[in-house]
């Protein structure tokens, strides 16, 4: 019994797997810097106090349909003040792109960025992915600053 659960199971799995795919492949800052994607998170990576600009809260996300049916991106919504300016209501045909446009405003001090944008569509398997935003926003160290 044991063993045919298993393998319904795989067989599921398999099918989910060859299902509709989103995949992030790329995302952009304001100013036109690519941003390392792990998994379902996009890390800013360490932006200074006296680089910070209005550009650094602004976001592109690539999103490309991996698989062989049109993938309908039914609702995007972002946290605690992340605004989605603007994605495509337009079904995104298999091998072809969407680009998702985040906004959100970072204060100026030391503080860790944590947000979260939440993407529902057709895909088979995932209809809903969640993708975090990190980073960490810092003073930068003088030539003579000791760390300890």
């Amino acid at each position: 019994m044991r063993t045919v659960f298993v393998f319904t199971a795989l067989v599921l799995f398999s099918f989910a797997l060859r299902a509709q795919e989103v995949s992030v492949y790329s995302v952009k800052n304001g100013k036109g810097d690519l941003i390392t994607v792990s998994a379902d998170t996009l890390n800013m990576g360490e932006i200074y106090l006296d680089d910070l600009s209005s550009e650094h809260g602004v976001l592109l996300i690539n999103l490309t349909n991996s698989g062989k049916k049109p993938l309908l991106i039914r609702n995007v919504t972002g946290c605690c003040g992340t605004n989605i300016k603007t994605w495509s209501k337009a079904p995104v045909l298999p091998g072809k792109q969407s680009e998702i446009r985040v906004e959100f405003r970072i204060e100026p001090k030391p503080q860790r960025i944590s947000r979260t944008v939440t993407l529902e569509s057709n895909a088979l398997g995932k209809p809903i992915i969640k993708l975090h935003i990190v980073g960490l926003v810092m003073q930068r160290r003088q030539a003579n600053e000791l760390v300890l």
